[in-house]
């Protein structure tokens, strides 16, 4: 019986073992690209791209910034080419091409005497933000002197209404010119629709109108595109332009007289009884406020300024050649670019008319970034923080002249390059140029001239602002 039930191992055959085919043809080798290939995250690969921006968002609001930066001519390329015409042209008594009345305006702004100079120049620099004046400066400094009090909130709130508020007739006009592209980009009876309710806008005395304006917008208008959207799905250009459109509403609805009064009773609440400020500092802020508030209804005016602005807009709209319109343009960018917060730098230009002689000179400040926490501690520690500028200035008949100069305490580090033709009187330009900084009150304790192929101004500063793209924020 155990003989029967014995396991055996069954004999094999060639019957149950799969053949393997060999195949028809030989499969087709397909190359390999390397550059798709995965790389080591190692230290060199970091060096080696630089493309790979891993500590940079590339859908961040700073990564934009530098794209179109990147992308953007300079004002040397673009605002000195429109200035310069308008010098030649208003020098040339044989130009019979007819000059514009703003054209004009602008070629007589130009001409200038020193003193001149630097009232443009102190212009610029005063009013290069809307928030400048003691009020501000106040402001700023409790900002150093309380950094863990949590005065941030209040205080942006309040420079959110502050500039909204005089900014009403700009947000009003903006919206004005939203709802007039956007008319000819929703077809049908939608667009009619529109037309009828933007013409209830009232674009003339924005501030006494705001609160009928908000009406008609969020009331009828909002409704009126949100019911466009839903039945039609737009994805196309005039979803772009509604986004902006309630962009600038949602500006204007914090843009009241009262927004303005609210904001300012809560940061003066506390300042009170949070930072403990004694009532005579209480009384300097109100005071500071309103004496900022009466200058701020008051724009202020200056010929050279204001001509070029007029002249960017009159010749962007107008102008018919492609080159001309994109000109315009690229000028118009690059003046928004240098208002932006990611830019390092106060950035002052200047097209002079001197004695016959054309002049475009840009000057690059380094702001004042000494507002961080613990500052004044440390400020105090390793003493008075030097200020830090670039200098460049084109005269048609000599060349171009670029300097970095180092400022502290009253002494100066200047490194100047200047044309290849001028570098056999650098003894006699450095002369000069000690004497003007001793009639100012400076002294320069160095005065290098760089050798020719030196990296330039441009460089410098746009290595400065890509610098921030390799640090990591990590403030909450």
């Amino acid at each position: 019986m155990p003989d029967n039930l014995r396991i055996t191992t069954p004999v094999p055959t060639n019957e149950s073992i799969p053949k393997i085919s060999s195949p028809k043809h030989p499969e087709s080798m397909i190359p390999i690209d390397p550059t798709k290939v995965l790389q080591p995250n190692t230290d060199k690969q970091g060096n080696q791209n630089s493309n790979f921006d891993l500590l940079l968002n590339r859908n961040s609001v700073f990564s934009k910034f530098l794209e179109q930066l990147g992308g953007t001519p300079a004002l040397s390329q673009t605002l000195q080419k429109i200035v310069f015409e308008t010098f030649s042209r208003s020098e040339n008594i044989h130009d019979n091409r007819p000059l514009s009345m703003l054209m004009k305006q602008f070629s007589a702004a130009m001409k200038m005497e020193p003193a001149d100079i630097l009232k443009n120049l102190m212009f610029q620099g005063s009013n290069h933000t809307k928030f400048s004046g003691p009020v501000f400066d106040v402001l700023r400094n409790l900002i150093n002197e309380y950094p863990d009090k949590n005065l941030e909130k209040p205080l942006a709130d309040f420079l959110k209404a502050y500039d909204g508020y005089f900014s009403t007739a700009e947000t009003t006009s903006a919206i004005a010119k939203n709802l007039n592209t956007l008319i000819h980009q929703i077809p049908g009876s939608f667009g009619r629709q529109l037309q009828a309710l933007a013409d209830e806008l009232m674009s003339s005395q924005p501030v006494i109108n705001l609160d009928s304006n908000l009406i008609l917008l969020k009331e009828k208008i909002i409704p009126l595109l949100s019911k466009y959207v839903a039945s039609t799905n737009d994805f196309g250009t005039a979803r772009d332009t509604i986004t902006l459109l309630v962009h600038n509403i949602a500006r204007l609805n914090t843009s009241s007289h009262q927004e303005v009064v609210d904001k300012l009773t809560s940061l003066l609440d506390y300042c009170k009884y949070e930072l403990n400020l004694p009532n005579d500092k209480m009384d300097q802020i109100r005071a500071m406020f309103l004496k900022t508030v009466t200058a701020a209804a008051q724009k202020p005016e200056n010929q050279l300024y204001d001509s070029m602005m007029k002249v960017l807009s009159e010749n962007l709209n107008q102008s018919s050649s492609g080159v001309t319109q994109s000109l315009y343009k690229d000028t118009v960018l690059s003046l928004l670019l240098d208002n932006s917060v990611y830019m390092p730098f106060t950035h002052l230009l200047l097209p002079v008319n001197f004695n016959g002689q054309f002049l475009f000179s840009e000057i690059w400040i380094e702001k004042d970034e000494e507002n961080e926490k613990h500052s004044a501690k440390r400020s105090a520690v390793s003493g008075p923080k030097p200020v830090r500028l670039y200098l460049s200035f084109d005269i048609k008949a000599l060349g171009n002249f670029e300097a970095s100069i180092v400022l502290t305490e009253g002494r100066a580090d200047v490194q100047m390059s200047c044309p290849p033709s001028l570098m056999k009187n650098s003894r006699e330009i450095g002369s000069c140029i000690s004497e003007i900084f001793s009639r100012n009150g400076l002294n320069i304790q160095n005065l290098e001239f760089l050798p020719e192929n030196s990296p330039g101004i441009t460089k410098q500063i746009l290595s400065r602002i890509y610098e921030r793209k390799n640090v990591i924020d990590v403030s909450v």
